[in-house]
């Protein structure tokens, strides 16, 4: 069975040892309410040996006893909300004697894939013990449903080190979780518990509790104040983009819709900050990661370019009238893009099992942690960051020259290409500096991504027909007839003529007028 996935919207509340947790009765919408036998859960967490997990707020368990035992992992998402995972709770680890072996615990695989990103090939063993005597009461509304709107659970737990450097600790908490009620439910409860007595929780989970002296402190968080300097600016945007690129992860890893997508533009982002900042880090430094995100762009871009490339043939297929479908097109399309499509992933996969790649992970964390910079970081933003965008709105300028003074349609085509390479360039760029611009730097954004998307339609129609050129053979030496192919080749080439006139000219004309003052004219 794969692990199946909520969304767990929850409070805790620290309480004093014994307490009693108060009416629920009077709460607006509960009108009934029902407590069910106490229950024990016994529960062991892993991590690595340096807590990556814990520093990332993320727990992994496995537990036994409850209507849910098994194996849990809870990702961060937003305030109050946490994505779970569950596996089954498969046969206990035990040793040769028979008696249960924590060593021998193994993650399930379905869950292993969301933690790579921050345990990056380090063993996960385990770190804390936690028993917890639950009594749980359950909120359901009066409706013919019969809704149940939330649980309150009422702990007690001890915490049993299986590391050294921690004491066993004990403790009592309340804590609300919804399930079908609406989300002010939450502020209700709350206003309850708290005149009991209850706090909220000190700490963001058990393992971290539990963990005492070992628990990792947050991350500390890059923000932009009003008068920012360039080097907060900058900082902010990297980490922004760092934990969007570790967030993909697992999904690219997994398959999941438009992860790869995500992942492969969160790295072009970090490559592009990285230039447009460059004068404010490191240049030894820059540059190194800026090949790393190149190779991991270059591994993402094979498996989303034959997904996008097979998406787009069959749905052009499916244009077409019946008469002018010759033999089984769609098929061969959907078959051997389909191999395609399935070898470039199984090359992203072991570029994301690579060491090479969690070394460039590292790196990024430590670039965000304690980053390297020169003088220039810290001179105020608004005399900084418009310089440093007005040399990608330049380099973009002269793409746009050299394209247009070349005769020769193949190198033509490979001008092209820098000129949309540039328009990204600029468009993420601008996207950072938002904060400083304002609505001048989202104009440029906007007109920036709409010469990118020009020339990337420009660009898939000249992909679209190297492919159907190279299926229609295929076809043909399997005996089938190739006419269909060759009809949808010349329909991408007009296309491909038509967008490289007119949307270009009007795009390149958009971005050209959002120069900023002070910006040299080109």
């Amino acid at each position: 069975m794969s692990a199946t996935e909520h969304r767990e919207i929850e409070r805790k509340y620290d309480v004093e040892a014994g307490a009693a947790l108060p009416s629920l009765v009077t709460l607006p919408g509960v009108d009934r309410v029902e407590q069910r036998p106490p229950v024990e859960l016994d529960a062991i967490y892993l991590d690595t040996d340096d807590l990556a997990l814990a520093r990332a707020r993320i727990t992994l368990r496995r537990r036994t006893g409850g209507g849910d035992e098994g194996w849990h992992l809870k990702l961060p998402a937003r305030k109050d909300v946490r994505r779970e995972l569950h596996a089954p709770l498969g046969d206990p680890p035990t040793g040769e004697d028979g008696q249960e072996d924590l060593t021998r615990l193994e993650v399930p695989a379905d869950l292993l894939p969301h933690v790579l990103a921050h345990t990056r090939g380090r063993a996960l063993t385990p770190v804390v013990r936690l028993t917890n005597q639950r009594v749980t009461t359950e909120l359901y509304a009066g409706d013919e449903a019969r809704t149940f709107l939330a649980e309150v659970c009422s702990d007690t737990v001890t915490a049993t080190p299986l590391r050294a450097g921690v004491d066993p600790s004990a403790w009592s908490e309340w804590e609300v979780e919804l399930v079908d009620g609406p989300v002010p439910l939450l502020d209700a409860v709350e206003r309850v518990l708290l005149a009991g007595g209850a706090h909220p929780a000190a700490g963001p989970s058990k393992l971290a509790r539990a963990l005492g002296p070992l628990a990792p402190p947050p991350p500390a968080v890059h923000t932009v104040p009003k008068k920012p300097t360039a080097g907060q600016v900058m900082m902010a945007a990297l980490q922004t983009t760092v934990e969007r690129l570790k967030a993909e992860d697992a999904g690219a890893r997994t398959g999941a819709p438009d992860a790869v997508h995500q992942m492969r533009v969160a790295t072009r982002r970090l490559r592009t900050l990285l230039s447009t900042y460059g004068p404010l880090l490191d240049d030894e430094l820059t540059t190194h990661l800026r090949t790393e995100l190149k190779v991991l762009a270059d591994t993402l871009g094979g498996a989303r370019d034959a997904e996008v490339l097979r998406e787009r043939l069959l749905a052009l297929v499916e244009t077409q009238p019946s008469q002018a479908v010759l033999g089984p097109v769609a098929d061969r399309i959907d078959t051997e893009l389909g191999k395609d499509y399935e070898r470039a992933m199984t090359r992203l996969r072991r570029g994301l099992e690579h060491e090479r790649y969690y070394a460039l992970l590292d790196e990024l964390d430590a670039l965000v942690a304690a980053p390297r910079t020169t003088p220039l970081a810290d001179d105020p933003a608004r005399l900084v960051v418009p310089r440093l965008l007005g040399r990608d709105w330049r380099r973009m300028r002269r793409a746009v020259r050299q394209a247009s003074a070349i005769d020769d349609p193949a190198r033509a085509e490979t001008a092209l290409h820098e000129v949309r390479k540039t328009a990204k360039r600029l468009r993420y760029a601008a996207e950072s500096t938002t904060v400083v611009l304002g609505l001048r730097g989202k104009q440029l954004a906007r007109s920036s991504e709409n010469l990118a998307e020009v020339l990337g339609e420009h660009q898939d129609s000249a992909i679209t027909q190297e492919a159907l050129r190279d299926l229609g053979l295929r076809a043909q030496r399997h005996g089938e007839n190739a006419f269909t192919y060759g009809r949808l080749q010349g329909i991408e080439e007009a296309l491909q003529g038509e967008l490289a006139s007119k949307d270009y000219r009007k795009a390149v004309g958009k971005v050209a007028k959002r120069r900023l003052k002070g910006w040299k004219q080109v």
